[in-house]
Order: C-alpha cells, then structure tokens, then sequence
C-alpha cells in the first residue's frame, strides 16, 4: 500500500470511527463518513464494500489492544484474581464508553446468519476465559477468594458491564438523563462494580 493509499485509509477510519460514536452503527451513513474523509462515496466503496467490513475493521483496531491486555493481565503474579477482576472492570467499561456503538453491532452480528468468519475474528477466544480460570485457581488454592464457578462469575461481569451499553435508549428514559449523564453513571458504576466483586469474592 503506498503512502497516499495509507493516508487515504487513515482519513477513512477516524471520520468512521468519529461517525459511529456520534451517530451508533444504524445511524451512520457512508455518504457522512466519505464527506469526513474528504474523498467521495465511490473512493470510500474502493476501500471499504460496505459499512459492516469498515465497522469490522475499527472493531479490529481497538480491541486487539484490549483483550489481549487482559489476558497479559490476568498471568501478573503482582496482583490477586480480586484486583486483576477489578482492573478489567475498570478497562472494559472505558472501553466501551469510548466505543459505545460496539456492543450493538457485535450483538447484532453474532445473531445473524452466515456470521461465522466474523465470529472467529472475535478477540472473546477460549484462552481468556482459561486465564482467568487459572488466576482465580491460584488464588482459591490459596485461599485468598471464595469457592465461585469462575465461568458464571466471568459472564456476571461482563453482563453488568455491557448492558447499560446495550440498553442505554432505555435507560435514557428511565433516569430522564442526557447522553453526558450516562457517561458519568458509567464513570460512577466502576468503582459500585468494584465493590460487588470484592463482596462476592471475598471469603
């Protein structure tokens, strides 16, 4: 790819990944991102098909920082499983404050046919949930944290980080809040998730 390709591409994923968290997934128009870009519709189609392969591409880019961080993470002898779950409460929920249009699009996509090839590109592989395991045997071994199934554990975690995200419209409503309300109830409901895992895994 030459220098001006990149460039090009470069200009392409931030006024993307600038329109997705403005307007989510649904909201985003190819036209809108082309005209961010600074190029026309037909350029844009040239690089990226359709908005799905320019959404997967961004998704690409900024979890491939994330997850494998948290498998590093969780392998620290430096810290216990309770301050290793705290941290990645802490590094998830910013995540997705900061991509709040991922968790629609993942959802969406997993729940449609022919999504295997996407699936596989999900950074959700075996070996994080084996890391964890493994973190919080060490520690039960040694009696620091309290009998959990450690899988069950894991998805109440994720569950009660993702789903504010997931649904934020109603939420919205419910709590009668702007949208930089719920940022700071997301910034507030770190330390509130902390506490909770600390309470269940405490022994």
């Amino acid at each position: 790819m030459s220098e001006q390709e990149q460039s090009t591409e470069e200009k392409i994923l931030a006024a993307a990944e600038e329109t997705f968290v403005k307007d989510g997934f649904e909201g985003a128009r190819m036209q809108n991102i082309a005209n961010k870009a600074g190029i026309n519709k037909a350029m844009l189609h040239y690089y990226f098909r359709s908005k799905e392969m320019l959404f997967e591409k961004i998704f690409e880019m900024k979890s491939k920082f994330f997850f494998p961080a948290v498998k590093d993470m969780m392998k620290r002898e430096d810290t216990t499983f309770i301050e290793k779950m705290e941290e990645f409460v802490e590094g998830y929920i910013n995540f997705l404050t900061r991509y709040p249009f991922i968790p629609f699009f993942v959802v969406r996509t997993v729940n449609s046919s022919g999504t295997q090839g996407f699936i596989e590109k999900l950074p959700f592989k075996a070996q994080l949930a084996e890391s964890v395991f493994i973190s919080y045997q060490k520690d039960r071994e040694q009696g620091v944290v309290a009998e959990i199934d450690p899988n069950q554990f894991l998805i109440s975690v994720i569950g009660m980080c993702v789903f504010p995200f997931l649904g934020k419209p109603i939420l919205k409503v419910v709590f009668e809040m702007e949208e930089s309300n719920f940022e700071s109830m997301m910034r507030s409901r770190i330390p509130e998730l902390k506490l909770y895992i600390r309470k269940i895994l405490t022994p």
